[in-house]
């Protein structure tokens, strides 16, 4: 397995990586980097690692911008000090989100967790009863009513009516539900907004798509925004370009 490690402090780097090799001891450290833009142009250079460590603040920004300016396939556990950034890190490619100081324990099940991603994935043509939206007898769309999810090695079918958000995961969706469940699906964040009604779900940002219905609050935070929705303790961010048509939608 090969790890990238994107860490502006150098002990901690140091540490993290002793600590992923005492675990794995195959595994091969491809780099330690500390910024946004020197990570950017690594992976522009470089083939896509394994797996990437991320730190969220960095010596010239936030990880986050790295995923803006470059499209990450890796899968991400993102190693921080701080913990409000989760859901938005679990809205990317993250499978996994440890605070800092790292304990040996909790890295171990988060390797765990990537290798149980990293070997049971489903295409989507492979789901039962995944058919795009369509037209009933009455010229009207119908949209998806349920997604089949697997759990435990059994299907188990997540209403639509349930769900509050989907949000890109790795190469599929995490599907949330109104209790802020999560659901994995291997179908693309494009594919599952196909089949949900445009007038109960609205796009916040590439990553992420909400129930309207579910939209507490839209607000300022530092120089963007983020909606609260009921049944999520975290806010979501929204994009710049999302927010003047998101503003003209819940003002009618």
């Amino acid at each position: 397995m090969k790890v990238l490690i994107v860490e502006d402090e150098p002990r901690a780097a140091n540490r993290l990586a002793r600590l992923i090799q005492d675990l794995e001891p195959a595994v091969e450290v491809l780099a330690k980097i500390p910024s946004v833009d020197a990570t950017v142009a690594w992976l522009e250079q470089n083939a896509s690692p394994d797996l990437i460590f991320m730190d969220v603040r960095l010596e010239d920004g936030e990880s986050f911008d790295i995923l803006a300016r470059k499209s990450v396939d890796s899968p991400i556990i993102f190693c921080t000090a701080y913990s409000d950034y989760a859901l938005q890190a679990f809205a990317v490619n993250s499978i996994d989100y440890l605070l800092k100081p790292v304990v040996r324990h909790e890295l171990s099940r988060a390797l765990t967790k990537y290798r149980k991603f990293s070997g049971y994935r489903m295409a989507s043509g492979a789901w039962p009863d995944f058919p795009a939206e369509r037209i009933d007898a009455g010229g009207r769309t119908e949209y998806r009513q349920q997604f089949l999810v697997a759990l435990a090695g059994r299907f188990r079918p997540v209403r639509t009516a349930e769900l509050i958000a989907a949000c890109s995961y790795l190469k599929g969706t995490q599907l949330i539900d109104r209790t802020a469940g999560t659901w994995l699906l291997d179908d693309s964040l494009r594919e599952i907004e196909r089949v949900l009604d445009p007038a109960e779900f609205v796009r916040i940002s590439r990553q992420c798509l909400v129930r309207e219905a579910s939209i507490q609050s839209l607000a300022r935070s530092g120089n963007g925004y983020i909606v609260s929705l009921a049944g999520l303790d975290e806010p979501l961010k929204v994009s710049r370009a999302r927010v003047s048509p998101l503003k003209a939608r819940l003002s009618h």
